[in-house]
């Protein structure tokens, strides 16, 4: 019976040290009162005599969470023996949790896995465990203690919004392209602070960077350029295509705008005006990814297919229809392009932009112009995976959830170490001797 209650409270390891253990159920709480055998072989602390003998016991209550459905204490008679030769009282060894401490190194194990998904918080894992929250951050504090990893051959730099309440509303984390884990996160992305931080990582290392894939933030290629001399810069391609979605977006709007009746309800507006507003998404994504069955029109009582509704869109307006075929080119060489042989094609989308009839797409041109080299290096290859921070935007992701379900983290280095601890996965747990 006594080896099946150990086995059920995960204390194997101490079986061979047990000298009476009972359970006792109260309500949905579980207690569990052990005594361990007595150490005749054990020495004084203070003088090293084996003379000793049983002063009294001490009752000590550990959480013990092998449960969530109500709470689990270990009672534990703590012997505490008196030396005959100096006198010294001292307890006899605790195997259940650290000294001064009233939580078990198994439940403390077991809250930093729970802690590991980025969407649970010091909350839930108080109450899943049934302790304080502030028990919880201490745990946390204690032992997970995560270093800056070596940087990488390359690297992907991006923010994330921390809080309009915060000293810096925006943070900056690095990760490793190739492995996909968080090399160290900033306080922010102001370039001064940076340089500074950055000026702390040997040269030797630094200088071993080959590359930095980042969005269209110019404090970010001149902190790297200083920093990181052998480093080439890439801009992240999915920002590009957000800026040129972002002027389609103003001609179609422009367009859009001139037929617009200003009545109550969209069915009711000149059809122009219904179906650029309707099928706006025409112009965003990528149009093998738009449905291929029948699309219906409430205002015409009718399905058409995307073909049909595509060619109405465009026959709207020529300058239209020039733009969507420009950044449709746009979007064909971002996919199919190569390092090696994009010059010419680049050159000729900038001049192509930079020459539209739109001043939106002319200021198109002129950012694919300034950006030119970091657009070019966004086509190198790494391990046969394009240049891009797809990797560190599933991150952010997953951060800003981390920062809504906690309601804000108040404490920048505990959520650094938070961040670390969950998207690395491998930290290693830091226990006091």
């Amino acid at each position: 019976m006594s080896h099946d209650i150990i086995e059920l409270l995960n204390l194997e390891y101490i079986e061979h040290l047990v000298s009476d253990i009972s359970l006792r159920k109260d309500g949905q709480n579980l207690y569990v009162y052990i005594t361990l055998k007595r150490d005749m072989n054990k020495h004084c602390q203070m003088c090293g005599s084996n003379h000793q003998y049983v002063h009294d016991y001490q009752t000590k209550h550990i959480t013990h969470s092998i449960i969530t459905i109500g709470k689990c204490t270990i009672v534990y008679k703590a012997r505490r023996y008196k030396c005959k030769t100096c006198q010294n009282v001292y307890y006899e060894p605790n195997p259940f949790s650290s000294a001064y401490e009233s939580i078990s190194m198994y439940t403390k194990t077991i809250i930093l896995e729970h802690l590991l998904d980025h969407t649970h918080t010091f909350t839930s894992a108080a109450n899943l465990y049934h302790t304080s929250v502030q028990s919880i951050i201490n745990i946390f504090d204690i032992h997970v203690q995560p270093k800056r990893l070596r940087l990488p051959a390359y690297i992907s730099m991006d923010e994330f919004y921390l809080s309009q309440k915060s000293k810096y509303k925006y943070a900056c984390m690095m990760i490793d392209f190739e492995k996909n884990k968080v090399i160290d996160v900033y306080v922010t992305r102001h370039k001064h602070y940076l340089i500074s931080q950055f000026s702390r990582i040997p040269k030797q290392e630094r200088d071993q960077v080959k590359g930095f894939t980042i969005d269209m933030w110019d404090s970010y290629k001149e902190v790297i350029n200083l920093a990181f001399p052998n480093a080439l810069v890439a801009v992240d391609s999915f920002h590009v295509i957000k800026i040129l979605n972002e002027a389609m977006k103003q001609i179609r709007l422009e367009v859009m705008r001139k037929h617009n009746t200003k009545t109550a309800h969209l069915e009711t507006n000149d059809i122009y005006y219904y179906m650029l507003k309707k099928f706006h998404y025409f112009f965003l994504r990528d149009y093998d990814g738009i449905y291929s069955g029948p699309i219906y029109i409430p205002k015409l009582n009718t399905s058409w297919r995307k073909e049909d509704i595509l060619h109405y869109l465009l026959s709207i307006d020529d300058l239209l229809y020039e733009a969507y075929k420009l950044k449709e080119a746009y979007r064909t060489f971002n996919k199919s392009a190569s390092y090696e042989s994009c010059d010419d094609e680049l050159d000729l989308m900038i001049k192509s932009f930079r020459n539209f009839k739109h001043p939106a797409f002319r200021s198109f041109g002129k950012t694919l112009l300034k950006w030119r080299l970091e657009i070019k290096n966004s086509f190198i290859r790494v391990n046969d995976k394009r240049l891009s921070n797809g990797k560190i935007e599933k991150m952010n992701s997953k951060v800003k959830t981390m920062i809504k379900s906690a309601n804000g983290i108040k404490n920048f280095d505990r959520l650094k170490r938070r961040i670390m601890f969950t998207m690395n996965q491998n930290i290693p747990i830091k226990y006091k001797k």
